[in-house]
Parts: C-alpha cells; structure tokens; sequence
C-alpha cells in the first residue's frame, strides 16, 4: 500500500484521515476529501484505463466532468455504477472501482493488438466490412460488435437504491456555486428572492478551492466560508451541492439530477439513491 501525503500538505484533504479503498484490486490508501483521481495519482498510478477503438494506454487529464479518459466501473453487485469518472467519484472507506475496456488487465490489454490494425480499423470500418454473408450479421457479427462496444458493464441485479423526485419553485436558480454563482445567489437572497443554488461539486467555491487568492484582504475561502454561511441562514435560500442542472426547458423549466448517497459506502447508505428535482422560475 502507498499514498503517503505530500510534505505540504493540501487546502481540502484531511491527512489525518486515511482511507482504503481497492483499484485494479489493489488496496490503497487516500484521504478524506480525495477524489479516487486525486488519490490515485498521489500512490503513483498513471495508467487508468484504455482507449476505445485502439486500446492505447490513458492517463487522468482533467479535474472534473470534462475528464474523457480516466473511466471506472464503480462498486461491484446491485450497486456496481459503469463509467463513473474518476475526477467526480469522492473517495470513501471501501470503495471498489476497476479500469473499463481491458482484459485481461490496464496494464497488459489484449485489445492493445488493435493498433496494429489501425490502417484497416478506419473510421466506419464495421460498415464495409461485416456485409457478406449477409446470413452471419445476426448469427456472427453483430454480438462480436456488441462485446467490443462501450467500455463499463451495466449491472445485471435489481437496483436495490430508491429514487424520488421533486418539485421546487423559486424566482432565482444559480447553476454553478463558483465565486460569480455565490455572489449572484448573495444577491438575490438579499432582496428576499426565492434562491437555489445547485453545484455538482461536493462543496461551493468552485475555482477558488484550489487557489490562494484574496477577496480584499482575506483569504478567498474566508469569504466563500461567510457567504456560504449566510446563505444556509436564509429561510428562502436552498443550497444544493452534489446536484448538477442538465436541462432548461420552456417556460424557465429547469432539471437537476442530486447525487445525494454517492460519496457513502454500501454501510452507510439507507437505500436512498439520486434525487432527480425540476424547478420553475418565475
């Protein structure tokens, strides 16, 4: 096991938490506040997962939901999540997560054997090539195309989380609790507006949870710290981290999805699962 802490330390990890957790079936150690990302790159991995067609090696390149290659089946059983990205899944005690797309293993990929065919495996290949006969496509063809398609498994068990939905009303929805989103939200609250402030993050603060700014002459998160505060002291004011805002429809019709048991282990969990809400502005 690995993952000792930097000598530095870190503004949002508690290093005097650690935590377990299994990749690749490996045990390794992180830290409250990790992203598996995060703690798999302080224990030395650079090798995450594969690539689609060609299955080149690929490392963690981003920090959130823009990551394309670090993809992981999370958990295992009824509760086994496919391509979850590694920049968005916080690290609890227990997690499980394996690399998608390669077999036997990341780190030695059979499919790898693709790259030596990869003036054949042209963009739309399997269009000109699986034709004749056209008796095999059903029989032969298409399931090897399925097997080779997609990169995580969807499980096959019953779904044993439960899944609810709401509706809110409010006059100001804030997408994004960054600086701006905070402030906006401040804003409007102050005039006694109906606010909700949805962020997919775990916390507020967006940019500023990973820099050493100042907002006059205090530290930047001193200011998210207060303004977050003030905020969760209004009675009209909703706060909603772990929720991403995916649609915004006709008539100010918007659709969050919160992910509100993702970040506990199996143990902790009372069954709940994601709450999906929609929320009209007035």
């Amino acid at each position: 096991m690995n993952g000792s802490p930097p000598e530095s330390g870190g503004v949002r990890v508690n290093f005097d938490r650690q935590l377990h957790f299994r990749f690749n079936g490996k045990t390794l150690i992180g830290y409250a506040g990790d992203t598996l990302a995060s703690a798999l790159v302080r224990s030395g991995l650079k090798l995450v997962g594969r690539s689609f067609k060609y299955h080149r090696p690929r490392g963690i390149v981003s920090a959130g939901a823009e990551e394309p290659c670090a993809l992981v089946q999370l958990g295992r059983g009824a509760l086994s999540e496919p391509n979850r990205r590694a920049t968005q899944v916080e690290l609890f005690e227990g997690l499980e997560a394996k690399s998608v797309n390669a077999w036997p293993s990341v780190g030695f990929d059979v499919g790898a054997l693709n790259g030596a065919f990869a003036k054949l495996f042209v963009a739309g290949f399997y269009y000109k090539t699986f034709m004749h006969p056209r008796s095999f496509w059903m029989r032969y063809y298409e399931p090897a195309i399925r097997r080779f398609a997609g990169f995580g498994k969807a499980p096959t068990l019953p779904d044993p989380e439960r899944y609810d939905h709401k509706h809110v009303h409010c006059d100001v929805l804030v997408a994004g609790g960054g600086p701006a989103g905070l402030a906006a939200a401040l804003a409007a609250a102050r005039s006694s507006a109906r606010v909700v402030l949805a962020d997919e993050q775990n916390e507020f603060g967006g940019q500023l949870l990973g820099r050493r700014e100042l907002i006059g002459d205090a530290p930047a998160l001193d200011w998210v710290g207060r303004t977050v505060d003030e905020l969760e002291n209004l009675s009209e004011v909703r706060l909603l981290p772990r929720t991403t805002v995916f649609g915004y429809y006709d008539h100010n019709y918007l659709c969050m999805v919160e992910r509100r048991t993702d970040h506990l282990g199996a143990g902790e969990r009372d069954g709940r699962g994601p709450r999906s809400a929609s929320s009209s502005s007035k």
